[in-house]
């Protein structure tokens, strides 16, 4: 017989039929190709059916449309900070904060005094000398929330003042037994006394432990500006709040002074006073 392959066959589909080496197998039918038309038809209708949806839903991104390339970088511009090159030490300024917010402080009761006794003035365990200056007079501040309180006053302008004072504020009417805080609070007492009417902002000159002949303490130096002393061309005054722990714990001393800001002579005479300050306990 002959051997297994395809052999010519007029009569098969496809011309040919296949002999396995024993008979002759049933030719396959011709595959029918899918018509162009066909074919034609499908591509029209889904081209019509993305046109009907771009028309349908315009903020739908066209297919159609080239890749817009990406200019976007994760690399930051403009001058970067180097954590290897050292930084220059900023020069120092005054900073503002929060301050001037009324408050409820509380009323001693106790009214103050102007005496000096052994050429000091003495009150709430400190003492300090008196100021320097024949302007200066025996005349007590209006401190309500301290008690025990020593004072001299000094006459800038008619209705504008100058004041040194030594007294102590009380834990049990409110105040911190920390010193910083304490400080805080006594001068914002002093915005919302009426001590500075139209207060308009303070800047903290120095605000950092202090020493009392041995003695920790606090010391908070602010100005305070107002706005309606400026017919006087008086901006306000330099406020320093010295804070110092007793032995009684419900006893802060307390040394204030208000020296007007910018005036020379005032501050001349009031910084030997802070050099003076001691504690009597």
């Amino acid at each position: 017989m002959a051997q297994p392959g395809w052999y010519a066959d007029p009569a098969a589909p496809n011309g040919r039929r296949y002999w396995d080496g024993q008979r002759w197998l049933d030719p396959e039918p011709p595959r029918k190709g899918v018509s162009r038309w066909v074919w034609l038809l499908v591509a029209l209708t889904v081209v019509g059916a993305l046109v009907a949806a771009l028309l349908m839903f315009p903020g739908v991104a066209n297919p159609f449309a080239a890749t817009p390339e990406d200019t976007r970088t994760t690399r930051p511009t403009g001058e970067q900070w180097d954590e290897l090159l050292p930084t220059p030490t900023p020069t120092p300024t005054e900073i503002e904060s929060e301050f001037g917010q009324s408050i409820d402080c509380p009323s001693s009761g106790d009214w103050g005094r102007s005496e000096i006794r052994g050429g000091r003035l003495h009150g709430g365990g400190l003492s300090i000398v008196p100021p320097q200056g024949q302007q200066w007079v025996m005349s007590p501040a209006a401190f309500e929330w301290m008690y025990d309180y020593n004072s001299m006053l000094r006459e800038i302008v008619p209705g504008w003042i100058s004041n040194v004072n030594v007294g102590y504020v009380k834990v049990s009417d409110g105040f911190s037994t920390n010193s910083k805080v304490a400080a805080e609070q006594f001068v914002s007492c002093m915005s919302s006394s009426g001590m500075f009417f139209g207060f308009t902002k303070r800047t903290v000159l120095f605000n950092e432990p202090w020493d009392v002949a041995g003695r920790p303490a606090w010391r908070l130096t602010s100005n305070v500006y107002v706005s309606d002393w400026d017919h006087a061309n008086i901006e306000g005054d330099t406020v320093d709040i010295v804070i110092v722990p007793t032995d009684d714990p419900d006893k802060l001393a307390v040394y204030v002074s208000c020296v007007t800001i910018r005036h020379d002579e005032n501050i001349r005479e009031v910084e030997p006073v802070l050099d003076s300050l001691l504690y009597e306990g």
